[in-house]
């Protein structure tokens, strides 16, 4: 998990967080970036806190992902004595809103690439990165569940740049009808902000992101061998290849010697025709 002063936060698959790599926090935003890897097919679910046992004011997370907004909660203040008051200022968000009854799994997918050209420039800035921002607000109301987006991400093929995973949405799921409380922040700046940049695992290695796994790397020294097997057979080919060549010199200098002596014996008119024959 990703953490900065009181707040942290993380990207869980199969109820576990994935690795973070290459963390880059910056004081002056309040604002901590970090890479993950995704895997398509794939739900995920975003969590965030604050550890923060004496804040008396509310505040709320909000989530985007691709660059759209996909859902947030309020933490309410924490009050004296308050039970079970570290689980009040923990959230997660592992559903988007479809409709006012049901619901659908946040996942990652391939992305859809096409070659239409009124696509080149449809690639949201935010493409494979999962925020989360965290800023004091004040409730001003409450209002039915909105309706969350309906993702359809496709991209030119020529702007695909790195990217192979986007955000998608699963099957929808019935819950019972939610209300919702209206914020207003109380400050322009957040608190805190976290971005998670996920790609490909085999991206991340390429890129020298995510450490190439143990196996693979034991697997380089079995090359060295094979490719030291390999000089050496070479090397006895070319041994046998020049002393062949000194056998051939040897031959052809005998032959030569041989020849010479038979132009001496015998001697060829013009028009006459010798058959060589073996025997």
């Amino acid at each position: 998990m990703l953490e900065y002063k009181t707040f942290r936060a993380g990207i869980r698959v199969d109820g576990d967080f994935l690795n973070v790599y290459d963390v880059e926090t910056s004081f002056e935003e309040n604002k901590v970036t970090c890479w993950i890897a995704s895997e398509a097919g794939k739900n995920f679910s975003v969590v965030w806190q604050d550890r923060d046992l004496s804040r008396n004011y509310n505040i709320a997370g909000h989530v985007k992902v691709d660059g759209t907004f996909a859902g947030g909660m309020l933490f309410q203040p924490i009050h004296f004595g308050q039970a079970n008051c570290y689980n009040s200022s923990l959230a997660e968000l592992k559903y988007i809103n479809a409709s006012p009854t049901t619901v659908r799994p946040l996942a990652f997918s391939k992305l859809q690439l096409t070659d239409e050209d009124q696509y080149l420039r449809s690639a949201p800035p935010e493409l494979g990165e999962i925020c989360i921002t965290m800023r004091p607000v004040v409730v001003t109301g409450r209002a039915p569940q909105a309706i969350g987006p309906n993702l359809n991400t496709k991209v030119h093929e020529r702007a695909k740049k790195a990217f192979s995973h986007c955000i998608s949405f699963g099957d929808e799921i019935v819950v019972a009808p939610q209300h919702v409380v209206q914020v207003h922040p109380l400050t322009q700046e957040p608190s805190v902000t976290f971005v998670f940049k996920y790609r490909a695992l085999d991206r991340l290695m390429a890129d020298g992101i995510a450490p190439t796994p143990p196996s693979l790397k034991r697997a380089a020294p079995q090359g060295d061998s094979a490719g030291d097997e390999l000089r050496d057979s070479q090397a006895d080919a070319m041994h046998e290849i020049a002393f062949l060549k000194e056998k051939v010199k040897e031959l052809e200098a005998r032959l030569d010697t041989s020849q010479k002596a038979s132009e001496k014996r015998v001697k060829v008119e013009r028009g006459d025709v010798i058959d060589l024959t073996c025997s």
